[in-house]
């Protein structure tokens, strides 16, 4: 696994990258990855609820980013990217002052 992170050219957000080399993502499968409980697999074949990204995806947004995969298939590895702001507008979210 692998995580970096820059700044893009714009100056105006973030972006990380988590790069693994696992058991892949169908392209076929990947819009349903951000969904809450949406599983690929089932729970014998591996661990896992079916929420861990979808709270990931509801965090970044919530922050004015996006969030995305980018997978070439099974046994292929994915990596995961997410963009961030570098400074988000003042205002509430919830009752956080942010």
């Amino acid at each position: 696994m692998a995580c970096t992170s820059r700044s893009d050219a714009d100056a105006h957000t973030w972006k990380v990258t988590v790069s693994d080399n696992g058991i892949g993502i169908s392209p076929k499968q990947q819009d349903r990855l951000f969904k809450v409980f949406q599983r690929l697999h089932t729970r014998e074949q591996y661990e896992g609820t079916g929420v861990g990204l979808a709270i990931c995806r509801k965090i970044v947004e919530r922050h004015g980013g996006e969030i995305w995969v980018e997978s070439e298939g099974e046994n292929q590895g994915s990596r995961f990217m997410l963009t961030l702001p570098k400074r988000h507008q003042t205002g509430m979210i919830g009752n956080a002052r942010i």
